[in-house]
């Protein structure tokens, strides 16, 4: 009996510290994008959650999370500048000094908000 039980707790705690090592996953990939975007000079203008010279990531995250094409868009909007996606108010200048990686991670960690 005390086998069972202790085959049964380990399989539980097993099972229960999945979502922890997802949630270390994501951390991990959150510290990265924000440390790319601050050095690249991203929260010049943007900012996570409020609007700031440009739309915050968050609002950029809710407007692209679920077009299909917007993971291969936006790195060509990042490099390129951009204007009117916002309306008239805000403008992108282009980033050019940005690798193709770079922009990939910036897009990915951006729409992850």
């Amino acid at each position: 009996m005390f086998n069972l039980s202790l085959r049964k707790t380990s399989i539980a705690l097993a099972v229960c510290s999945l979502p922890l090592l997802s949630w270390a996953d994501d951390s991990e990939k959150f510290a990265s994008g924000y440390a790319l975007a601050l050095e690249k000079g991203c929260f010049e203008c943007h900012s996570l959650g409020r609007t700031e010279v440009g739309p915050s990531f968050r609002a950029i995250a809710r407007t692209y999370r679920f077009d299909s094409g917007a993971r291969e868009r936006l790195p060509y909007v990042i490099r390129g500048g951009s204007a009117g996606h916002w309306g008239e108010r805000f403008v992108m200048w282009p980033q050019p000094r940005l690798n193709t990686e770079e922009v990939r991670e910036l897009v990915d960690w951006v729409l992850s908000q």
